[in-house]
């Protein structure tokens, strides 16, 4: 045996021997992944950071772990559940895990303590089932996080924040109370514009595009300099449409406004973006013409893949808006649909359980659809491994 083959094995045995003894009962807001790398003083040490890095130890590591996953496993990661008022009950969520497993889970509408005590419940359930955890998620926005973390200190209106410094500061107060309560990714910012009093209103920034722009980089910035993903929505933008989405298919009949900031969001590095459920037919020079020929752009194949993914290059994890509007729920399977889109991930569809038996079932005899969930997979690990939500870690190539 060479020595290089020789120290591999060895480095493997005594960390599996290190993870045999860890107790099961452990704190979920230091994975087994980052125990190991601190008892082990390996250079493994990932940051958020490094998620569009060329590193080719991220890869190595991200091409092991997916090695590992079984279809069921792989294809669960791409669904996001809910827990609170107006989501599943604590019951649902833990069935959910027995059951087969989830990509994440969002707080919607919960005490602070017991976000804290639900999410160490899921994680010990997902560290005792799966090779991956659970992304924990919030609604983190300034206008809104008051109402979902439930006695919370409310932040001011995006609409009021007056300049970058301020938001700066807006942005460093929400990422400390999200660490606190071991989120790890924030729905947050809104880049739309604010002509839409019903839905969007102070939850944007205003209506003046450069202003959005500005403040929406500084939150991005802020937040993931501070170990929060950051998540822009709602692409490609419905602040300048009348009514609401939860409650109505809505049709904009020009190219959104917002298309701008998004693109300089995506450019200035933003790991996550979710598309919104408006419809849009328009042209313009740059974008070209584009007509979901109303549909919602969740589920256009043009938006998602064509523009978002292909024409703006964007390399993240792309969300959807929640799958139980009603703008999306007249259609027949829209979370499936949502994801033969070109959707990385799907946030609250109807039946989770009911998504993953159909994408299993789809990517046996589709191809072309199993090439694109793997590489939605792939991506999703890769961020996993960069927040240290890894339940054990191959130690390959150590040398590289």
């Amino acid at each position: 045996m060479n020595i290089k083959l020789y120290r591999i094995v060895y480095t493997t045995a005594v960390v599996t021997l290190l993870f045999s003894m860890l107790s099961a009962r452990r704190s979920y807001s230091q994975s087994i992944f980052k125990q190991m790398l601190e008892q082990n003083d390996l250079q493994y040490r990932f940051q958020i950071n490094d998620f569009y890095s060329d590193n080719a130890r991220l890869d190595t590591l991200v091409d092991e772990i997916f090695s590992r996953l079984t279809d069921r496993e792989k294809v669960s990661q791409l669904v996001i559940s809910s827990v609170g008022n107006r989501g599943r009950t604590p019951q649902q969520i833990e069935t959910l895990f027995f059951q087969t497993g989830l990509g994440g889970v969002l707080f919607l509408e919960n005490p602070k303590e017991d976000i804290k005590n639900l999410g160490w419940k899921f994680m010990q359930l997902a560290e005792d089932r799966y090779h991956l955890l659970p992304f924990f998620i919030i609604d983190g926005e300034p206008s809104l996080i008051h109402t979902r973390v439930v006695g919370a200190e409310p932040f001011p209106p995006a609409g009021s924040i007056k300049n970058e410094k301020e938001c700066r500061q807006v942005a460093r107060d929400i990422s400390q109370l999200l660490k606190e309560l071991n989120i790890h990714i924030n729905y947050a910012p809104v880049c739309d514009v604010a002509i839409n009093r019903q839905v969007i209103g102070s939850r944007s920034f205003g209506n003046d595009e450069r202003r959005i722009w500005a403040l929406a980089r500084t939150f991005i910035e802020t937040m993931q300099e501070n170990g929060i993903v950051s998540t822009v929505k709602h692409f490609p933008g419905q602040g300048s449409v009348q009514g609401d989405t939860h409650l109505n298919p809505i049709l904009i009949e020009q190219l959104p406004p917002e298309l701008s900031v998004f693109k300089r969001s995506i450019d200035a590095g933003v790991i996550s973006v979710m598309v919104g459920h408006v419809g849009i037919k328009g042209e313009s020079e740059e974008f070209g013409k584009i007509d979901t020929e109303g549909r919602p752009a969740t589920l256009s194949r043009k938006v998602v893949t064509n523009i978002l993914k292909e024409k703006l290059g964007f390399k993240g994890i792309v969300v959807t808006d929640a799958m139980n509007m009603e703008s999306v729920m007249m259609y027949d399977m829209p979370s499936l649909e949502a994801i033969r889109a070109g959707c990385d991930m799907v946030l609250m569809p109807n039946d989770e359980l009911e998504l993953i038996e159909n994408l299993l079932k789809e990517i046996e005899q589709n191809s072309v659809l199993n090439r694109q969930v793997m590489e939605s997979v792939r991506k999703i690990v890769r961020l996993k491994v960069c927040l240290g939500l890894v339940n054990e870690i191959p130690l390959v190539s150590l040398d590289l």
